[in-house]
This record gives structure tokens, sequence and C-alpha cells, in this order.
């Protein structure tokens, strides 16, 4: 994650001497959490507590059974506890989804809140938040159990402690301090926290998701599916946690290995992954990313030059020259083949990230786009993050029962992981469904890196022969009236456009992630048309060989900016900064404004409105069409635009051929 931050400009604004003053205070009180707390069977040290998050999330229907809580693990001399968020599927189904998010580490509370969770919170008045069903919530077609990797969000590392959260510089600081004079109260508050572990690599994060899905399942087995299912367990992750996917996939299927062979005790439970989701993928295939910033600079899908040939010629200059991107690349991931973080190998695979986040800085340069979505300004105000907020209410917090506050940024994680792409080459060869998505409007990681990478994967197994020359790209049916994007797929693996999506593809275009998802999960289909296929034959998309469509950007679409007080490095420009730092204006439902006056309801903003659900939304079903016969090509015009706010959208109507499940 990079933050467009105005650190230089505090600095020379302010002095960096220190006032004596208080941050706001909110150190947790003691409070009784109420949570249910077992031992684990496959492991007695082992630990799950949880409890039913009462009034947390409002779901679709009150019949839907949530469970949240932590699953704590000895690790040496101290304990780690991983937090899960478990939400039933909104009709029965043996499908379980498990959601990591990005950020090189990120809080899966955001794709929880923001993309694809049951629910989300809106505004309902001045400092009066609410939280409603999401309409296209991935719990539509799965059970979904959403996890919180080590020392991030609302997992943490005992011992736990009182600190500062400095929102400008997105760091933690430990112990308290009082507010810096080039700070104010609104940005510079106290907290309790857990001190980050820099030791945590892939292996060892593997190593404790597997321990709490072992709790987790034992716990609730009602919600494991059966082996021989054809939907089974999915893994979907996004952005730079993308890489963790295929690796965690791996590290489960050897422990399966081992409890075959006794080397486990049988009260292990086989964890089989049938499909695996990567969204917005980065740091996969470091070549192609590299590549794929001067593509998307120069020659995008939207005609839209955002670089010079000459301004984006340092890209590659930096990722190839000696001691480059390329070469540190190479040290980090030959020299630490396991993820084991000895001091060296960190150090080299830092430099490596660093170097990686550099290719984007001539883009940053000379635009004045967002590097999430090229339509949105650089201090992009979407999507909504206001949850940030509510997640730090009293009110939530005692809900769930946690011990910390929440913070969407663990302040140190490792960088890189292993090369993901011998796992998934391994994956793929066993029958896992390899899905690979990309929004098109994502500059960070996006989708020219990402469907070269599936055609890198492709390439790697024989078998795989035909996506390099057999399947074309066929659109995306998302409902009756609109093509969301073009799909690419040979049996197990395919690569997905999403149109006019950036690198929250589930924020900007709801229903057809939701319809590739749900295509995904539930196997053996087309992710086209959602019509049922035999995946384990020669099934492959019909259409032309590249994703030549087009569009343009529209003006009237651009967001107007928010200064989020908790995201304020990635919202508040310099502006509002200064005024924030001024301590002038007025901070509401966690957003700053000139006055209280600017404050208006959602529904009367340009471009930020978000997804509530209407009280005509169905909230169920899949859609599915017999439409693959059509004559129209991936690259022909949509049938229809779809909006980024066009989510009230359901499918009631029927085309010919067309059925609802």
């Amino acid at each position: 994650m990079l933050y467009l931050c105005s650190v230089k400009l505090l600095f020379t604004l302010f002095s960096a001497a220190l006032l004596k003053r208080q941050a706001f205070a909110q150190f947790l009180p003691l409070y009784d959490a109420n949570l249910t707390t077992l031992n684990s069977p496959h492991d007695p040290n082992i630990t799950i507590s949880y409890k039913v998050p009462e009034g947390a999330c409002k779901t679709a229907f009150d019949t839907q059974k949530q469970y949240s809580g932590w699953v704590r693990i000895p690790v040496e001399d101290e304990s780690t506890n991983l937090f899960f968020w478990f939400i039933e599927a909104r009709e029965p189904t043996p499908a379980l989804t498990i959601w990591l998010n990005g950020g090189a580490g990120g809080s899966s509370m955001s794709g929880f809140w923001q993309e694809n969770g049951p629910c989300e919170v809106v505004e309902k008045d001045k400092d009066n938040l609410e939280v409603k069903a999401r309409e296209w919530g991935w719990d539509r077609a799965s059970n979904m159990l959403y996890i919180d990797l080590p020392s991030v969000g609302f997992s943490y590392t005992t011992p736990i402690t009182n600190g500062s959260f400095d929102s400008y510089n997105a760091t933690t600081i430990f112990p308290p301090e009082p507010i810096p004079e080039w700070s104010s109260p609104w940005a510079f508050t106290n907290g309790t926290f857990s001190i980050p572990n820099p030791s945590t690599n892939t292996f060892t994060a593997a190593h404790l998701v597997w321990n709490l899905l072992q709790a987790f399942l034992l716990t609730f087995p009602q919600y494991n599916p059966p082996l021989n299912s054809s939907t089974g367990i999915s893994l979907f992750a996004k952005s730079t946690t993308a890489p963790y996917a295929p690796l965690f996939a791996s590290y489960f299927h050897s422990q399966n290995l081992a409890l075959s062979n006794s080397s486990l005790p049988s009260s292990v439970l086989p964890i089989k992954i049938s499909a695996i989701g990567l969204i917005n993928a980065c740091n996969i295939d470091p070549v192609s990313q590299a590549q794929s910033y001067a593509t998307m600079a120069t020659n995008n899908s939207f005609n839209l030059p955002l670089l010079t040939t000459e301004q984006a010629s340092p890209i590659m200059e930096a990722f190839k020259t000696r001691g480059g991107c390329s070469d540190l690349l190479a040290v980090c991931r030959s020299d630490n083949p396991t993820g084991l973080t000895k001091d060296d190998q960190i150090q080299v695979c830092q430099q490596a990230a660093s170097c990686m986040d550099s290719l984007t800085f001539p883009y940053q340069k000379y635009t004045s786009r967002s590097l999430h979505d090229i339509s949105n300004p650089s201090f992009d105000p979407l999507p909504n993050q206001t949850y940030l907020t509510y997640l730090n209410s009293l009110a939530f917090l005692s809900a769930l029962g946690s011990p910390i506050n929440f913070t969407d940024l663990p302040p140190a994680y490792p960088p890189l992981s292993p090369d993901p792409i011998p796992a998934l080459t391994s994956l793929l060869s066993q029958g896992v469904r390899i899905a690979m998505i990309s929004g098109d409007r994502d500059y960070l990681c996006n989708w020219y890196s990402t469907q070269s990478t599936a055609l890198r994967l492709a390439s790697s197994l024989p078998s795989y022969s035909p996506f390099l020359n057999a399947a074309g790209y066929a659109q995306i049916y998302s409902n009756t009236t609109y093509i969301g994007g073009a799909v690419r797929q040979f049996a197990n693996l395919s690569f997905s456009r999403v149109y006019d999506a950036g690198h929250f593809p589930s924020y900007s275009q709801a229903e057809t992630l939701f319809e590739v998802f749900a295509r995904v999960v539930l196997g053996d289909r087309s992710l086209s048309t959602g019509e049922e296929v035999e995946l384990g034959g020669t099934f492959a998309t019909e259409g032309d060989p590249e994703a030549t469509h087009t569009a343009e950007l529209l003006a009237t679409n651009v967001p107007n900016p928010r200064c989020y007080i908790r995201k304020a490095a990635e919202t508040c420009d310099d502006e509002s900064t200064r005024a924030v730092l001024r301590g002038e204006g007025v901070v509401i439902n966690g957003v700053w404004y000139n006055s209280s006056d600017d404050w208006q309801l959602p529904g009367q903003r340009d471009g930020t409105s978000g997804q509530d659900p209407t009280t005509t939304a169905v909230m169920t079903g899949i859609f599915t069409t017999s439409i693959s016969a059509s004559t129209e090509t991936a690259n022909s015009a949509p049938v229809s635009r779809q909006g980024s706010a066009a989510y009230g959208l359901s499918v009631v109507g029927v085309l010919a051929g067309a059925l609802l499940l």
C-alpha cells in the first residue's frame, strides 16, 4: 500500500517540537467480553474464543448465524491471537470462502465493510452511523470466513499495550505520546494496540491460519464442506496479499499429505482448497508488473495517455538496471525460498519492495490521479472509509469483545512472499480452480499484469496450452442488461477483466464481481454465463484472442474529495491537511469539513453514495444465462453501462434463455 501523504509539508509548516497536549483518550476500558472459550480438539494448547456479535452487522436475513472471535496460538514465549468473523450464507450451501485482504497485510475488515461483506456502514445523520445489509454481499452465495493475518486489524500478539495512532503517517507509537505541535487531536489519537511482530513470515502465517481453520471447523463442523463437494473451500485474496493464497493452499496440501501418512494426529482435519481467487493481484509476477506500469500509463484501454514515453521510460530502467528491482527480487526470492525472516533476508526483501513501489513514482509525479482508480483524484475518497470510525466505537468493540482498537494497516509486515508461481502451477495441476480477476481502472495492480501472469501460468503446464491458443475472451453477463467484463477461461484457469472497476472492484462493480465470484465457488461453471460446464474436460470460452474493449472515462463521474481523519494519509489533500492541523473546521462521522453546513446525506453527494440496497432489492439469487450462442464478442459494446453506483438493479426480468437460480 502506498501513501500519498504530505509529511514533508507538515514538517515545513510546523515545528517538530512537542506540545504538552494529550491526545484524545481512547484507551479501551475493562469490560466483560462475554466470549465462549474452548480448547481446540486438534491441539489442547490452542484455544478458540468466540461470541455472536449482537448488533454489529445487519445481514440480509435475521436467520443468518454470525460468530466472531479469536484463535489463540502459542508461538515461542508469546501468543498470537488471530481474529475471524464468520457469516452464514443467506441460503443453505456447503460452500465456504476464506477472505484475506491486501495492502501488504491489510485487515480483512476492509473487504468486509467496503466491498463484499454482508453489511456496510452508511451515514444516517450528522454523527449518526447506521449498518445496513449489502445487496451483493458474497454471503449471497457462500458461507464467509474473514480472517485478519497476524498483527493485522483485530489480530494481536500479547502483550497488548496503550499507544498513540498517527493517521497522517499511518503508524502506531509506543508508549503514548503528547500530540506533536504539527498535528491535531483529530489526527493523533490514543488507543490500545498490539505491538507488531516483525518475525512473522509467509510460512508462519500459513501455519497460524491452518491452526485457526482447524479450531474453527472442529468447533463448527456443520460449516466444513464435504471433501467430495464440488464447491468445497475457496480461498480469495487481494492485492499484495494475493501471493499468499497459493502459498497457504500449498501448505494446507502438505499438511493433508502428512495427515494421510499418519504424521499428524487423527484429530486433525484435512483442509482441501477447491478454488483460489486472486483479486487485483500484485507481486505475483514482478516482471509483468513492471512492464504493465508503462503499458497502463501510455497505451491503456481508455485511450488516455497518462504519461509520455519519455516520462514512463524510468520505470523499466529502474527495474532492469544493475542492483535494481529485478536483481533485488532475485536475491530476495532465491535466498528466501521458504519465507524465513532472517535479518539480512528481510532487509533485501524490504529493498525489493521499496524498489517495486518506486516504479509508480512517475505516475504519481506527472498525474493527479489515484493509484487505485485512474478516473479518481490522487487523494481518493472511494471507497467509503466511514467504517473506520464505526469499528473504533466502544459499542462496536464491546460487541466483538475486542481488547484492542482497530487499525487498517500494520506498521510492519513482510513486504514480499516467496515466488508463488510454482505453487500456482502445482495447484492447477492438482485440479484446483485458479481465478484471476482485475478491475481495468486500477493502476497499482493493473489488469495487464494479471493477464500476463495468467498467460505465464498456462505456459508452464503443457495441458493448459489451449488457454494460450484456443480460449478466447467471452463477455461476462452480469444480468439481463449489462455486460460486466470479459473472461478468458480454459478448464480450471481463468482471467477476468472487469470493466469500469478500480482496485476495489467489488465496490465499483458489485454485481459483476459477485456473479464472477459465485461462478468460481460453485465449480463447473462458465464464468461468462454461469452455465454448468465440465471444467475437468476441454471447456474453453470462445471469442477474440485479446481483450481490446475500450471505453471513455467520464469527467462527470469524478468523485468529490473527502478527508477521512482515520485515513488522512490517503484522502486528505494539502489544503485540508493545513486546516486539520490548525484545528479548523469540524469532523462529522469521521470526515473533516470546513463547516458543519458542508455535510450532506450520502445520497446528495456525487460519486460517494455507496451501494445502499433499496427496499425493493432481491437479496438472493445467482444470474445464469444460456446466451453463450450469441454472436456478440467480448470486445463489442456492452448491452448497457452499469454506473459505479448502479447497484439497485435486481434481476427480476428474464431474457429468452436466461434463468435465475
